[in-house]
């Protein structure tokens, strides 16, 4: 009994802490090299070690090889400066695949070169233990400036050229008037506009904006200390990803409501208050529209009032996904919205304006950078707090325009004219609705007797006749793969034709004008293709017209309650507009009309000229489909009709589009009356047997 009496008091006699074993099975080389970097970054460096693998299996399949090439890491582990030298000749002169067998952009500027060099010596690093000595990357560095010179690289950065406000309003009413671009959801619409405004009054980086979520927000309602009524505001605190740097400290970007600010289109809080009131985000019920929360005022002794939102909705994005499943227009709201569907959304909506570059988001950073460095307000190192720069050097390098006016005053002893300055520099100087956006007939003709088209069709007309004699199955992947081939280079060689008349259509359109106007027929202004370009619009539905009634009102009198008034309709307004259906993109070209004497159009693809010419379309497989085979009789190789639902599009792509969103769920194909376990093996089945084919996650 003691000695049991004794054994219960040693926890007793125990000193009230002590230090815990370690037991447990942490261990550092379980930890990624990369740990920590961005996704971009760590797909640079992959491309580096898969191009110096292709490398050296290219040089091991040559003749009497040397054995140190048959083993990637091996041969780098004994690289010489001189077999580097060769490895960024045969990447800048002979790469021309990538993944997939895609055909590669090429390097096209000395920085992208340093770069590539940067991530290589990275690589080289990781499976060496040590980096390049000294001498050796002088040598290499020396060579790379005679490889630059050699193919052709430019040596001059991309013109930094900043937007400003007086851009974006423009810009936004662009957006939310035209009918040539339309979205799925008009909620897609709308946070197109709100991104430009996030961009510009924060100058955050594209990635940090994207990945904003409720949770990162803080609404509340201030006390004025001028006494004036109390003043909605938001805190915005995107997060930044570039935490190797050493800068993971978050900032927080306070937006206080500006009232009788410069246009309702280009206000964050009706925009915003817009969407939350859509989700229904609030945690009180009560709080359903702006009427409401101008009632709100803070308590007394207190600065705010904050408007908490569902704890249930933290992680919810503010930029979410809007996709199509089940043939139903979705709100993904915990998924969010992919760097390269707001390109594509930007990239159109810069043609539809009429600007002559593709507006990209790091232009806010010029803009909103320039405005910082010369405004007077803000010291060196806020403004590298605020855009996330470790020293001013960077902003000089990068940010700082290039575009200098107002010398000729300066010198001169005058007073610069700041207002035709920003003009002279702004990204609106190069505007013109002129512009052309699509080939027309006799472009896309031109691009049909390209020298590099027509070779690959011929090598695919070749390959079909070899499968029509044979019949032999291991053909129908290279048969897949050349036609993949024909589609791509057609499809490359006229974005390249479209980018070159956008390139040249201003100094073209110039001597147009130029000649109209000394000859008497008029200005610019009444230049008969210019009016066809204003009036051709689309018919917009009744829903946005009435967002645009909202949003494009002005201030009617100086009086607070009117303009509450106006700006809580306008929060009404984009919160009914969000959830209004607007019928998705649009495909392909507006339509033209043929002129009554004109000859028939030129525009006609290879595979029909075949087809009228009586040549057979090889079958896919041995097993025939009832639909594909009489489909196949009076159309192309990729099929224009759904082959489940029989609905026609005038381009394959169409087809495509419309499988994806109508059909991936279905488990039978209805024509073959073939049953389908699962999802792959309808797309399989619909790319062999049908000629749709589809990629898994392309859905945007």
């Amino acid at each position: 009994m003691h000695g049991a009496k004794g054994s219960n008091d040693t926890p007793l006699r125990q000193s009230l802490y002590e230090d815990p074993l370690d037991d447990t099975d942490e261990d550092l080389s379980d930890v990624p090299s990369d740990y920590g970097g961005s996704k971009q970054t760590k797909k640079l460096k992959l491309r580096a070690r898969d191009r110096w693998q292709r490398y050296c299996a290219a040089k091991a399949s040559e003749p009497a090889a040397d054995p140190q090439w048959f083993d990637a890491e091996e041969a780098l582990q004994g690289a010489s400066a001189k077999d580097l030298h060769r490895f960024w000749n045969w990447v800048l002169g002979k790469l021309e695949r990538g993944k997939g067998g895609r055909k590669l952009k090429g390097t096209k500027k000395t920085s992208s070169l340093k770069s590539d060099w940067k991530y290589f010596q990275g690589y080289y690093r990781k499976v060496t233990g040590n980096g390049i000595s000294e001498k050796m990357s002088e040598d290499v560095r020396r060579g790379m400036r005679s490889l630059a010179d050699k193919h052709g690289l430019d040596n001059q950065p991309r013109e930094n050229i900043p937007v400003y406000i007086e851009d974006m309003v423009p810009f936004n009413q662009t957006i939310l008037r035209t009918r040539e671009k339309r979205f799925h959801l008009g909620l897609q619409r709308l946070l197109l506009c709100f991104y430009n405004m996030l961009g510009l009054f924060t100058v955050n980086r594209e990635s940090a904006i994207l990945n904003l979520r409720y949770k990162d927000l803080l609404l509340s309602v201030q006390r004025d200390p001028h006494g004036g009524p109390p003043v909605p505001t938001v805190d915005f605190r995107p997060e930044f990803i570039k935490r190797n740097l050493g800068m993971g400290k978050l900032n927080t970007f306070v937006l206080p409501e500006i009232i009788f600010d410069v246009s309702l289109v280009f206000s964050p809080h009706v925009f915003l208050f817009g969407f939350l009131f859509h989700a229904e985000a609030f945690e009180n019920s009560s709080l359903r529209s702006m009427e409401d929360v101008r009632k709100l005022v803070p308590a007394d002794g207190c600065q705010e009032l904050p408007l908490p939102l569902k704890q249930e909705m933290d992680n919810w994005y503010i930029f979410c996904k809007v996709d199509v499943q089940d043939g139903q227009v979705r709100i993904l709201r915990d998924t969010p919205m992919s760097a390269g569907t707001l390109d594509s959304q930007l990239k159109s909506m810069s043609e539809i304006h009429g600007f002559h570059n593709t507006f990209f988001s790091h232009q806010f950073r010029y803009g909103g950078g320039k405005l910082l460095d010369e405004s007077g307000f803000v010291s060196d190192s806020q403004k590298n707090v605020i855009m996330n720069h470790a020293t001013n050097r960077t902003f000089i390098a990068y940010y700082r325009t290039r575009r200098h006016t107002g010398l000729q005053e300066v010198m001169c002893g005058l007073e610069p004219n700041e207002v035709f300055s920003r003009a002279l520099t702004r990204m609106s100087r190069w505007i013109d609705r002129r512009r052309p956006r699509y080939l027309t007939d006799a472009e896309r003709a031109s691009v049909e007797k390209d020298p590099e088209l027509q070779a690959t069709i011929r090598i695919r007309e070749d390959l079909i006749d070899l499968y029509t004699r044979t019949r032999d199955a291991a053909l129908v992947p290279l048969l897949q793969e050349r036609q993949r081939e024909v589609s791509n280079t057609r499809r490359r060689l006229r974005d390249q034709l479209m980018h070159k008349l956008r390139r040249e259509f201003s100094r073209k359109q110039a001597v147009i004008d130029i000649e109209r106007q000394l000859s008497g027929f008029g200005s610019a202004l009444d230049d008969e293709g210019a009016r066809e370009v204003l009036r051709t619009e689309f018919e917009m539905p009744p829903a946005q017209i009435h967002l645009l009634e909202k949003l494009l009102t002005w201030p009617t009198s100086d009086s607070l309650e009117d303009e509450w008034r106006r700006r809580n309709e306008a929060v009404e307004a984009v919160r009914r507009y969000c959830g209004f259906l607007e019928g998705g993109p649009l495909r392909g070209r507006p339509k033209r009309a043929i002129p009554p004497d004109g000859p028939p159009s030129a525009d006609i693809p290879s595979q029909k000229k075949t087809r009228q010419e009586g040549r057979p379309s090889p079958p896919l497989e041995e097993k025939k489909c009832p639909a594909v085979e009489g489909h196949r009789a009076r159309s192309t190789l990729d099929p224009l009709a759904c082959f489940q639902c029989g609905k026609r599009y005038t381009q394959h792509v169409g087809v495509i589009r419309h499988f994806r969103t109508a059909h991936l769920k279905d488990r039978r194909c209805t024509p073959c009356d073939l049953a389908l376990l699962r999802e792959m093996d309808l797309r399989k089945h619909a790319a062999v047997v049908h000629g749709v084919s589809t990629r898994p996650h392309s859905i945007r």
